[in-house]
């Protein structure tokens, strides 16, 4: 079986979050990618180190050797891999590269067909460039937690407009699909002009592309006038039943479904009718469970949604129909479930796990030894702390 990205070699600069997503979405459509990892890297957690789940996930499909980036021989080897790979993605902060060199200057003068991928926070660029973050900060910064604040006038939000903490990390998922799209498109585009280039990604870009896209100004009201048809409802078993009934029709479909025909004619409703109509399908909900609901409004044409726990998403129909998960056994037998493959192509589709993933350096000596080290070279390498 052909895989679109057979023959791609990618060097993933032992990154984490969405470098690390992007360069298994990568590997998972063929991509060779080879960590390189740090002897000692103390921002990891214990399960990252220990090889737990954290680090099953992140690093299936890819081979592993650790360098020692202080050490001039380190270099030497990172130098080596480099002159036969295609992208190199690093997420460190900025300079981090240039003075471990593998910084795109240093690299491209090495390889110029290389594209190396640098993915921040903040970008290479502007006042808040060096400073470190996650999640919250870059959304707080692109106005985001301020947007969910204002809420929905439904579960979690509230009418202050406090900034709303939640657990959807727009940057890293966005980012790493923008990771992946933006090597992608490096990857076409040095078959037009013959050589590689340097890309710039900011997870704060990506989140004020998908903010502005459009959303309304604040005090347009869009975002606080309560929306029963855009809401979660709470049924007999204690489980909830979510709806998106945005167009009118589809709010009339689910108004006849479930046997309030004459709220039909009130989408529009105002604020303070909007919460009588909210009670009123609160009551309705509470009359049966919520898998008897989805079964009979499902049979309409309206946006209706179980709203599942982690473990009931993982044996939904729908997941298991399009493979979204699937089932890994590990050396010592145990086995777990990890995300299938999102990408399917008709001819050179992915494969979702086909190398679990690597201990910290399992491959030192195998990429040694294709690069032409021979054994006495590589236990000389161990012993100065080059290589592990």
């Amino acid at each position: 079986m052909t895989l679109a990205l057979e023959g791609i070699k990618v060097i993933e600069m032992g990154t984490f979050g969405p470098a690390g997503f992007a360069s298994g979405w990568l590997g998972d459509m063929g991509a060779d990618v080879i960590m390189v990892e740090s002897p000692s890297n103390r921002a990891m957690s214990t399960d990252w180190r220990e090889g737990g789940r954290t680090r099953a996930v992140h690093c299936r499909n890819k081979r592993s050797i650790v360098l020692d980036l202080k050490t001039g021989e380190a270099r030497t080897i990172l130098h080596q891999l480099a002159k036969t790979t295609d992208v190199l993605i690093e997420a460190n902060r900025p300079g981090i590269a240039k003075r471990l060199g593998f910084d795109y200057e240093t690299l491209s003068a090495i390889n110029p067909r290389i594209i190396v991928c640098s993915v921040t926070g903040y970008g290479q660029s502007g006042p808040y460039a060096q400073i470190p973050g996650h999640g919250l900060v870059w959304e707080a910064t692109a106005g985001w937690l301020r947007m969910h604040g204002q809420g929905y006038g439904n579960t979690g939000g509230d009418y202050t407009g406090r900034p709303w903490l939640n657990y959807f990390n727009l940057p890293d998922m966005k980012g790493s699909s923008n990771t992946m799209v933006s090597i992608l498109l490096a990857l076409y585009a040095r078959e037009k002009v013959g050589v590689g280039q340097y890309l710039d990604l900011a997870l704060f870009d990506g989140v004020i592309a998908v903010k502005d896209a459009p959303v309304p100004s604040e005090g347009d009201g869009a975002f606080t006038h309560v929306r029963p048809s855009w809401n979660v409802y709470e049924c007999k078993d204690g489980k909830y039943i979510a709806f998106a009934a945005g167009e009118e029709v589809q709010w009339r479909n689910l108004c006849e479904a479930i046997g309030q025909p004459a709220l039909a004619k009130e989408r529009g409703a105002s604020e303070q009718r909007g919460q009588e109509i909210i009670q009123i399908f609160n009551k309705t909900f509470k009359t049966r469970t919520r898998d008897e609901w989805f079964a009979q409004i499902s049979k309409v044409d309206t946006e209706v949604a179980k709203v599942n726990t982690i473990d009931e998403a993982r044996d939904d129909p729908q997941v298991k129909t399009r493979g979204m998960h699937v089932e890994v056994v590990g050396d010592g037998g145990q086995r777990e479930i990890q995300y299938g493959n999102p990408f399917r192509l008709s001819k050179t589709p992915g494969r979702a796990v086909h190398r679990r993933a690597p201990k910290a350096g399992e491959h030192t000596d195998q990429l040694l030894s294709g690069l032409g080290y021979a054994p006495a070279d590589i236990r000389r390498l161990r012993q100065a702390g080059a290589v592990k």
